[in-house]
């Protein structure tokens, strides 16, 4: 059923591109013979196939057996896409995940995008979450989260840690989601090489992490 509906569509496709031609023909032949009006009115003819030509194409894109498949996939397209398997296996830790990620020869933001897949899929209990954002709480506070620029293995880890984090309490807007968000801010933008550690940006994110830790404290 579909493939008759598209040979149908490219059938009149075809059609109003003769249409199409015939009428720009006798524009330009009206036009040689000095008749203005004829041939105006031919070219404003050609509008018909043009816009019968555009909802072909609607239509094809809509009923197109290899189009609906790719629909989705759009959507979630990368402009780099991740660089190594993200599944998560009993046999490899999320330790061993990083080590393998950094150790590639892929550029930061291709590293940046796989561990943050592999975040998304990541099981965490319950407990990693407390371990997690006591970390990221201690890294922040003695201001080593951005210090040494080379060590990829530490700034992939707090990248992953803090992505479990956020993606554990969702759209929940409290103290600890929202600094653990702009810890999480500020070491993507460092490692996929955006912007300096003295960025207005990165002070204006760390100043709203003060923010975020104080009420913390406050809840403690």
């Amino acid at each position: 059923m579909v493939n008759t509906l598209v040979n149908i569509l490219v059938l009149i496709t075809l059609l109003s591109i003769v249409m199409m031609v015939i009428f720009l023909l006798l524009a330009i032949f009206n036009f040689i013979k000095m008749d203005r009006i004829k041939s105006i009115k031919m070219l404003k003819l050609t509008a018909i196939p043009i816009v019968i030509m555009i909802f072909c194409m609607i239509g094809y894109w809509d009923i197109s057996p290899e189009d609906k498949v790719n629909k989705a996939d759009v959507a979630i397209t990368h402009e780099e896409k991740p660089v190594a398997k993200v599944e998560s296996t009993e046999d490899v830790t999320w330790q061993d995940k990083i080590k393998e990620l950094a150790s590639l020869n892929s550029t930061p933001p291709q590293k940046f995008e796989t561990i943050v897949a592999y975040a998304k899929k990541y099981p965490a209990t319950k407990a990693e979450i407390k371990e997690f954002e006591d970390y990221i709480i201690a890294e922040y506070t003695n201001k080593k989260y951005l210090a040494d620029e080379k060590d990829e293995e530490y700034r992939l880890s707090n990248i992953f840690k803090a992505s479990v984090v956020n993606r554990y309490y969702g759209d929940e807007e409290t103290p600890i989601n929202d600094f653990v968000y702009g810890f999480y801010q500020n070491s993507a933008t460092i490692f996929s090489g955006g912007e300096s550690i003295n960025n207005n940006t990165i002070k204006y994110n760390e100043r709203q992490m003060d923010k975020a830790l104080s009420a913390i404290e406050n809840e403690n």
